[in-house]
């Protein structure tokens, strides 16, 4: 199930134009996934400079707003910054909808969390992506919500790479959408 939103142009422009200029490499990797590919994205170039860190805020949150979340999550690292950025435009337009970071596993002192953040059972929670390839890492977060008593509301991502995550969310009833999609690279 995919979510369809009317982008700012203007701003999803500038934000592509930095995905091309910053985070687009090519050469030979290992995605997340294991999966071998030409190009790396890397939208921690993009969510760690401020001008485009905001512009994923501002192009994120009006494609989950219509759900209502309690908050926004998502794993670290990837989406640290950008559930940041989303929580921070939320706010700015009188929303309070507060940011979640899922831990890779659960922390073995102080409080023992594996969310962090103000987390509640029963909270309906949008989990986001820097870039979604199979969406497991993205599963991995919203299964740690769920775990923890959460509702999972939908998943969003800066980058589809296509790769599978389309039909896991979907086989899942979470609504899915990403900024960008392959077709938007100009490879």
């Amino acid at each position: 199930m995919t979510v369809a939103v009317e982008f700012d142009q203007k701003k999803r422009d500038r934000l592509r134009e930095g995905l091309h200029q910053y985070a687009l490499k090519r050469g030979d990797f290992v995605l997340a996934s294991g999966a071998r590919s030409n190009f790396y994205i890397n939208i921690k170039e993009l969510s760690l400079r401020g001008e485009f860190l905001h512009l994923i805020g501002e192009l994120l949150w009006p494609m989950m707003a219509e759900m209502k979340p309690d908050a926004v999550g998502g794993m670290t690292l990837g989406a640290d910054p950008i559930v940041s950025a989303v929580t921070m435009v939320a706010a700015g337009q009188g929303v309070d909808c507060p940011a979640l970071i899922v831990r890779q596993e659960l922390k073995d002192h102080g409080t023992g969390r594996r969310i962090e953040g103000s987390f509640e059972r029963g909270m309906r929670v949008a989990v986001v992506e820097d870039v979604t390839t199979t969406g497991g890492s993205a599963k991995r977060a919203a299964d740690a919500i769920i775990e923890a008593g959460g509702i999972v509301v939908g998943v969003f991502s800066v980058m589809n790479r296509e790769s599978g995550a389309d039909q896991l969310f979907a086989d899942l009833n979470w609504p899915f959408q990403a900024i960008f999609g392959m077709g938007d690279l100009d490879l």
